[in-house]
């Protein structure tokens, strides 16, 4: 059964923040939505990129729409969920 929207299961948690998204905790992970090509040259993805680079690494995993790639730097998580707009 589907847990209510009402309920908070600890560990669970969304939380929006206005701000600085790369100034948060190194201990917190990032996501965002790219293309399959991994080009990422429009909008945050960008900034991503410049940030975190390892675009050959993306590539590597050779992910597919609907997929999430993996980068790790500096003890945090960055998930590229990989979406091909149509």
């Amino acid at each position: 059964m589907a847990s209510s929207l009402n309920e908070d299961p600890e560990g669970s948690r969304i939380t929006y923040v206005k701000g600085d998204l790369f100034a948060c905790p190194k201990t917190d992970s990032l996501a965002h939505c790219i293309s399959e090509d991994c080009r990422m040259g429009a909008g945050i993805a960008v900034l991503f990129k410049k940030k975190f680079g390892g675009v050959q690494e993306l590539l590597s995993q050779q992910k597919k729409s609907g997929e999430v790639a993996v980068l790790k730097r500096e003890g945090r998580y960055i998930y590229y969920l990989d979406w091909m707009w149509s």
